[in-house]
């Protein structure tokens, strides 16, 4: 079955949410800092909080991570009723399976169901292994927090290295890591759950990447984003190695204006690295973000049956 994976570009693409840069610069100008331009998304944040906590100690990271749930999610965003004609809106009418998503907002939900309320799926209160939503019966995963639970909210280096540890752990260890599991006799393992030694975890989206065809849209793969990473290069390796028989299909829709050189060479680096990861990359035609975007979405209703 087909799952997507969404970024913050489709909300972009519709003015309805500010991006990362602009976000980090109105929590620094609140707190009277300037960001350092020349560093990543996971370490600018990194540094701003730690800049912040160390100047006011009354201040915690949940307080700070509230504050970026309230930016995210716009009056725009919550007050708009007619979704239809919308990037989020096309996509969710395609027949997938799920949808994931980096983004913190509930966009594609709402796109889903304007009366969306959000609901509590998990017991996890930091991380989103097993985190989703449920909207006009699509299944939705916030891959990296949602903004209606502030502290699961993925910024830094701490939390996201914190998640890859236990996204690894369910994949890689032939043992249980889940007291409930273990008592079951159960393991999280991929060769096991491939094996049909134990069943699939419900709601664990990163076996997606090896068991289901993956189609990403409207994300950069910022390098910082070191949990995707490294399903891609781990799933890439068991290809090579032919440890485990891995047919899937991971495509990534490249968005991108040709107008500049550098984003032209990030274009091609991106590329590059997706293809050696046995991604399969598909250039979307259009001299602008709406005919590219318009490209995509016809691209996948052909594709996703």
């Amino acid at each position: 079955m087909s799952v997507l994976l969404l970024g913050n570009g489709i909300n972009l693409q519709e003015r309805l949410a500010p991006d990362w840069n602009k976000l980090l610069r109105d929590i620094a100008k609140k707190y009277h800092f300037t960001p350092e331009k020349s560093l990543s998304m996971t370490l600018g944040y990194e540094m701003l909080e730690n800049q912040i906590l160390k100047r006011d100690s009354s201040l915690n990271e949940t307080g700070i991570h509230r504050e970026i749930a309230a930016q995210v999610e716009t009056d725009a965003m919550k007050q708009k009723k007619d979704w239809s004609g919308t990037v989020h809106a096309r996509l969710t009418a395609l027949p997938v399976k799920a949808i994931m998503t980096t983004n913190y907002d509930y966009a594609i939900e709402r796109s889903l169901d304007p009366a969306f309320k959000k609901a509590f799926t998990t017991r996890e209160t930091t991380y989103s292994l097993h985190r989703y939503q449920q909207a006009g019966g699509k299944t939705v995963y916030h891959i990296h927090g949602e903004c209606g639970y502030p502290r699961s909210i993925c910024l830094g280096f701490e939390q996201y290295a914190g998640s890859l540890q236990r996204i690894r752990d369910r994949i890689v260890q032939s043992t249980a890591v889940d007291k409930e599991a273990r008592e079951q006799g159960h393991t999280f393992a991929l060769a096991d759950i491939m094996a049909g030694l134990t069943p699939r975890p419900e709601y664990s989206w990163f076996y997606d990447f090896f068991l289901d065809d993956v189609h990403i849209l409207g994300l950069t793969l910022d390098v910082s984003e070191m949990d995707l990473w490294w399903l891609l290069s781990y799933r890439s390796k068991l290809i090579a190695t032919r440890k485990l028989p891995i047919n899937n299909k991971i495509i990534y829709l490249d968005i991108d204006l040709n107008t500049s050189s550098n984003r032209e060479s990030e274009c091609k680096r991106r590329r590059k690295l997706l293809e050696a990861f046995d991604v399969k990359c598909i250039s979307c035609k259009g001299d602008t973000y709406p005919e590219q975007y318009d490209y995509a979405c016809n691209w996948l209703k052909t594709h996703i049956k």
